[in-house]
């Protein structure tokens, strides 16, 4: 797999199966599911609130969450989808803060017991 490849993640049923399937995780400034695809490739679906601020902060988040998914998804192997939900505390939120909080998803999620490896 060519690494930084993501691409968006569309549609209501790729998202809610997501949701269903997947596994999840809660941090101060995120929600992130994740579920393993059958493609070669990751796939990125955000949420960013009109609750959290005007369309230059939303817009300024979705970069920062895009950026910070680029990178550490670099580092694992497998083929997955995400759906990241920004809460209120995200507007706050540095790049470092979103790296931290997805490698810390990643580290948890693909633990054998009860991660996305099992899936």
């Amino acid at each position: 797999m060519p690494k930084s490849l993501v691409r968006s993640l569309t549609g209501r049923r790729d998202f809610e199966l997501v949701f269903k399937e997947g596994v999840s995780l809660a941090s101060q400034h995120l929600v992130i599911y994740a579920r393993l695809n059958q493609l070669n490739f990751h796939r990125l679906g955000l949420s960013v609130s009109r609750k959290l601020g005007n369309a230059v902060l939303r817009n300024r988040i979705k970069r920062l969450l895009k950026e910070s998914v680029r990178k550490v998804l670099e580092e694992i192997p497998l083929s997955s989808d995400f759906v990241i939900i920004a809460r209120k505390s995200s507007a706050k939120g540095e790049l470092d803060d979103f790296i931290r909080d997805i490698r810390r998803f990643l580290q948890t999620m693909t633990k054998p017991k009860a991660g996305i490896s099992s899936l």
